[in-house]
């Protein structure tokens, strides 16, 4: 019995090779995209759009195919070096520039056929990097300030005509999930503009704190009024307010009523048409306001009285 399947085994492996090699070695035609890369010179600002991408399509026997299939760093690569002025680049004849392109497979169409290519004088600045990851926290954590971005801007070079149109350049959008310790990622930079801007570096680190999650409550910090002219007194009713705070616990833990500053502006007063106003909080990045009793004061303002 088992060497009756040892032999359907063995002859279903062989019928499969033969079938392989048969196939594999008829002609075919397969269409798929690749990146598109280009090489300028350093004077070389490419000031137009150029995609990023093209549709190609392979002919060649099934094994070269399949290699193309599995070859992930496959790249239509267009040297423009030698140009010296705007020019339109027909990419079929560029075909044999292919990286890794196997030797019996050939090129068929390109889509788009031809690209037009505008110059412009190239120049570098530094823009600042704008965070697209976030984190979810397991639950009874918190994130303790911001992300931290490292570095913080980042070298483009390019057309000056496009460069100068940039403001910034953003990360790729993570989010890290289920996170209860601090964290330190690298991630990339979206590279929407491949072929006209070159960023260096292309990698950023991000970073954020985490801590056990925590609420504290200050209750009488006095309310103060800033800004009232030496001939007036304001009497704020009442005169103390009590905030809740979530953070980390050992932020917290640090955190006195002292570091909490709440004042109410006069110009606040001034421009009032209710009666009541709200209280100005500075607060550090590092806690969130959860609660305020009360939310909103009433006032008196009294004129001081000339001294004899």
């Amino acid at each position: 019995m088992k060497r009756n399947i040892f032999i359907l085994i063995n002859t279903f492996i062989f019928s499969v090779l033969i079938w392989a090699y048969v196939n594999l070695n008829l002609m075919y035609t397969i269409e798929t995209t690749i990146p598109l890369k280009l090489k300028s010179g350093k004077s070389q600002g490419i000031s137009n759009d150029i995609p990023n991408n093209i549709d190609v399509v392979f002919k060649g026997k099934g094994w070269g195919l399949m290699k193309i299939l599995l070859t992930k760093n496959l790249v239509y690569y267009v040297d423009l070096t030698s140009f010296k002025k705007d020019t339109r680049v027909d990419l079929i004849q560029n075909a044999a520039e292919i990286v890794n392109l196997p030797a019996d497979v050939s090129v068929q169409s390109v889509n788009p056929g031809f690209i037009d290519v505008s110059f412009d004088n190239t120049i570098t600045k530094m823009v600042k990097v704008r965070n697209n990851t976030s984190v979810i926290t397991k639950d009874g954590y918190t994130i303790i300030g911001g992300v931290k971005v490292t570095p913080d801007s980042v070298k483009i070079t390019g057309a000056s005509s496009v460069v100068m149109k940039i403001k910034y350049v953003q990360t790729e959008n993570i989010v890290f999930k289920d996170i209860n310790s601090n964290i330190s990622k690298d991630v990339r930079l979206i590279d929407s503009l491949g072929n006209q801007v070159k960023i260096e570096p292309m990698v950023v680190n991000v970073s954020y704190r985490l801590e056990l999650s925590a609420e504290k409550t200050f209750e009488d910090i006095d309310v103060n009024v800033y800004g009232v002219p030496i001939d007036k007194d304001v009497l704020i009713i009442p005169p103390k307010i009590s905030i809740s705070l979530r953070g980390g616990v050992e932020e917290l833990s640090k955190l006195t009523a002292k570091d909490i500053k709440i004042g109410i502006n006069f110009k606040q007063i001034e421009a009032d048409e209710q009666g009541e106003v709200e209280p100005t909080i500075e607060l550090s990045d590092l806690f969130t306001l959860i609660k305020i009793e009360p939310q909103r004061f009433q006032y008196i303002i009294k004129k001081k009285q000339s001294e004899n």
